[in-house]
């Protein structure tokens, strides 16, 4: 299983105009309060990675309630609104559309270089040592994975994409080697056709259950294809440090943070292997820092202040090295493939 350092895997947060962000942050909360605050289609769910029953109450963020797994150690929102009421949020709330439309479009040139150009090549990369045959299908469910599966075509005139995320067709894709067919619902993946290489950028962390999602996907990624995910994580130093303060939490999209060893343990014995569990986040140390400063009131633990108040540029550096190399970043990247010894 390998550890990747040093890869600049950026938070869409980092990237997006302040302003625009947090009128985006209120129109989220206006709109979880509205429809959800008195709702009668909220429902309760066991450890989405582990399927435990047993948790601790973590904290509350606007109006949903964050739970600790008490045996994978995944933080998760424990009630949470029926999957048609997601699908809803992801595909027609204010919010999801403002993001859509003005976010995404503020911030699209910076996005593209720094955050889905290097994904784009770590795919291909990935494409290029773990599949063997010339001929492989590529299906991508990612959240707005448009500039995602664009990049790939155009950067690889062998590819051909299946756009199946559950915005694809509210996206504009310019590239005649793209076919679009999203899914309806994000918790229906068992629909998809059969495929080489799957790509689910933001989506573990958006779906009713990490398990048996996986479960699903034995029945889609052909034995011996590959999965490429990514997913806030748990364990990391930023979430450990800020927990509800910290603004990688942004429910509804972020219902589930799995631990690094919750997703370890998700995948020995079963029908996948992992090849790759990294946490190439670069921001965990300003995030907390730019944190500790705009909140001068909230006592924050001593150490803290001892790690980051006098920290220099290659301090942060090292630091951030030393997180990447203990996957303890807060924002895991994962390639796992399908065994191809269980047909």
């Amino acid at each position: 299983m390998k550890t990747v350092v040093s890869v600049n895997e950026i938070d869409e947060l980092e990237i997006k105009p302040q302003a625009e962000l947090e009128q985006w942050k209120l129109l989220v909360k206006e709109e979880i309060l509205s429809r959800w605050k008195y709702s009668t289609e909220l429902y309760e769910v066991p450890c989405p990675v582990c399927n435990s029953e047993k948790n601790t109450h973590a904290f509350a963020k606007i109006g949903f309630n964050y739970v600790e797994c008490n045996d994978c150690k995944a933080i998760f929102a424990r009630t949470r609104p029926i999957s048609s009421e997601l699908n809803w949020w992801f595909t027609q709330s204010n919010s999801a559309q403002f993001w859509q439309k003005k976010l995404l479009g503020l911030s699209s040139e910076s996005r593209k270089s720094q955050i889905v150009e290097p994904r784009a090549h770590w795919i291909l990369d990935g494409i290029s040592e773990y599949i063997s045959k010339k001929d492989f299908k590529v299906t991508d469910i990612s959240f707005f994975g448009g500039a995602l599966v664009e990049v790939l075509a155009n950067l690889s005139q062998n590819i051909q994409v299946t756009s199946s995320g559950v915005l694809a067709n509210k996206e504009t894709i310019n590239s005649d080697r793209v076919t679009i067919d999203p899914l309806q619902a994000i918790d229906s993946p068992g629909i998809l056709k059969k495929t080489d290489v799957l790509i689910a950028i933001d989506v573990l962390d958006r779906v009713r259950n990490i398990k048996s999602f996986m479960v699903d996907l034995e029945d889609v990624v052909n034995p011996g294809g590959v999965v490429f995910a990514t997913c806030p994580v748990s364990s990391g130093f930023e979430i450990q440090s800020l927990w509800e303060l910290s603004p990688s939490i942004n429910p509804p999209d972020k219902l589930n943070l799995p631990s690094v060893q919750g997703l370890i343990d998700l995948f020995s014995g079963s029908e996948w292997e992992i090849l790759e569990l990294s946490t190439p986040g670069m921001f965990d140390i300003q995030s907390i820092k730019r944190e500790m400063n705009k909140l001068k009131d909230v006592k924050w633990p001593r150490n803290l202040h001892a790690l980051l108040d006098r920290i220099d540029k290659q301090g942060v550096e090292q630091f951030t090295e030393y997180l990447q190399a203990q996957r303890l970043s807060s924002f895991a990247r994962i390639v796992i493939r399908k065994r191809s010894d269980k047909i």
